[in-house]
């Protein structure tokens, strides 16, 4: 039966890369602290309770986003916490290794509330990469990686996530993973799963009633545009109290990067200059 690889509290991101190579995805324990995570559950229940469901147009569109899925995008703006989530030294280390050879300045791709409540069926399994067309284009370049920190405990019954180890590697992307291939992502609050954009994975069914609620960080290539719109769910004024490295991440930067046979003319012009004009106070 295929199983997710579980790491220690105390791995380094090294030791997270590795396993993300070789199997796609990773689950680490105890990633995040129990005082963090109440502080955070505490600060997002407001939007959760006060969640309406979109209308996502399309029914294919609904079957895979959820009918009984709470879904929250802009973190930043809903938890004062989520920054230090965000910049968390490790989660950063993984995506350095894993995304930087390919653009040398990555970006917060998405930040998410998925909580599955009971009654939710299955998604169909899918790789993130596939959202650009890049994905197609460039078969064996990872265009973003996925993290989700446990918000509850994350089990069989409440619809802990599917993911297909080993996935990544497949040369035919058509291939259908069998039911022996799918593993799932159970772990207790505060674990976090990577999840690699071309590993196959999907929320599980959610039979117990119980919500199932991750957390949701991930990170893109800097030379495509981000899943979420940062700068509609935050403003300058916001932005001012983040480091330089929180805006960096958030867009509020120039992209620009010349090393390693990248050569990217800039991106994200302010009056044909950077942003980060606007946050100089000695302007």
């Amino acid at each position: 039966m295929a199983h997710v690889t579980h790491l220690p509290a105390s791995s380094s991101a090294s030791d997270i890369v590795a396993v993300i190579e070789e199997r796609g995805a990773v689950i680490v324990d105890d990633f995040v602290s129990a005082e963090w995570l109440s502080q955070f559950n505490r600060a997002i229940q407001t939007s959760i309770d006060s969640y309406k469901p979109y209308d996502y147009g399309e029914p294919e569109a609904m079957e895979f986003l959820g009918y009984n899925t709470v879904r929250l995008n802009g973190l930043v703006s809903k938890a004062d916490n989520y920054v230090e989530l965000m910049l968390d030294e490790r989660l950063l280390g993984v995506m350095d290794a894993l995304l930087a050879p390919s653009c040398g300045q990555y970006l917060l791709n998405s930040s998410e509330i998925i909580e599955i409540h009971g009654g939710e069926t299955a998604q169909e399994l899918h790789v993130d990469d596939m959202i650009w067309p890049g994905h197609f284009w460039m078969p064996g370049r990872m265009l973003q990686c996925n993290s989700m920190v446990a918000g509850t405990d994350f089990t069989e019954a409440n619809g802990a996530t599917q993911v297909v180890p080993g996935s990544h590697l497949w040369e035919d992307p058509e291939r259908t993973a069998r039911p022996s291939e799918i593993a799932r992502a159970v772990m207790s609050a505060g674990s976090i799963v990577f999840v690699g954009g071309k590993t196959l994975h999907g929320g599980g069914t959610n039979i117990s009633g119980t919500a199932r609620r991750a957390i949701v960080t991930s990170f893109v290539l800097g030379w495509l545009r981000t899943q979420e719109n940062h700068f509609l769910h935050t403003t300058l004024e916001q932005a001012k109290t983040w480091s330089t490295r929180a805006r960096q991440l958030l867009g509020y930067d120039l992209y620009s990067h010349y090393d390693d046979g990248l050569m990217a003319c800039p991106l994200g012009y302010y009056e044909y200059g950077s942003p980060e004009v606007l946050f100089d106070e000695s302007a």
